[in-house]
């Protein structure tokens, strides 16, 4: 069976990626083939409804800068999304996920055996080939999002605490949308701004 590389080698990301397509000065295209994404479908639920309507919208928020692989990704969806229509029924919640795996990662692999040094070259040509590809969000964005009642908030935020175990950064859950105020101030989650990635403080919005 093929060892597969732990995660925690490409959770953290700081320097640009390699391009993925030709650019306009038809320069070499470094990061060829890799695998397909293991997520296919974004999106669950009751979509008729829009996101402005659901009574509250529970998000998932990364507090790190990292790389998420597209199984962590399917991961994620299956875990909520599965449950969610078990128990509230599909009708009654809109899920999402929002970042898109198209980063290509790749990996060096070494043999282990008897007399490997008389096949492999080494680290020469060691720029790996690709095997995968992972998403890549900054510290503050928003994982998922999760339209549904009042009435079935313990069950949402619990499916987003498991979801948050999917990855390799502590995670918050907020609140990115409400329908009334009383909705989310029995909710007792914290407001949060996903377009500047901060966390709107209670008196702004006890002014507001």
């Amino acid at each position: 069976m093929a060892h597969k590389r732990p995660w925690h080698c490409y959770s953290s990301w700081t320097r640009r990626p390699y391009q993925h397509k030709r650019s306009a000065n038809h320069r070499r295209e470094f990061a060829r083939g890799g695998a397909q994404s293991k997520i296919a479908r974004f999106w669950g639920g009751n979509k008729a409804i829009p996101w402005e309507n659901w009574e509250l919208v529970i998000s998932l928020v990364v507090d790190k800068q990292i790389q998420i692989s597209s199984n962590a990704l399917e991961a994620i969806r299956i875990t909520i999304n599965s449950a969610l229509q078990n128990k509230i029924g599909r009708s009654n919640y809109r899920f999402r996920v929002r970042p898109k795996p198209f980063q290509v990662y790749r990996e060096n692999r070494m043999l282990s055996v008897a007399g490997a040094d008389r096949i492999q070259t080494g680290m020469r040509h060691s720029f790996g080939r690709s095997t995968g590809v992972c998403a890549r969000v900054r510290a503050g964005s928003v994982v998922c999002d999760v339209g549904a009642s009042l009435k079935d908030l313990a069950v949402v935020r619990d499916r987003l605490r498991i979801a948050s175990m999917k990855i390799s950064s502590s995670c918050i859950i907020v609140i990115t949308k409400y329908q009334t105020p009383e909705a989310f101030k029995q909710s007792g989650l914290p407001l949060y701004d996903d377009k500047k990635r901060l966390e709107i403080p209670m008196f702004e919005f006890v002014a507001t």
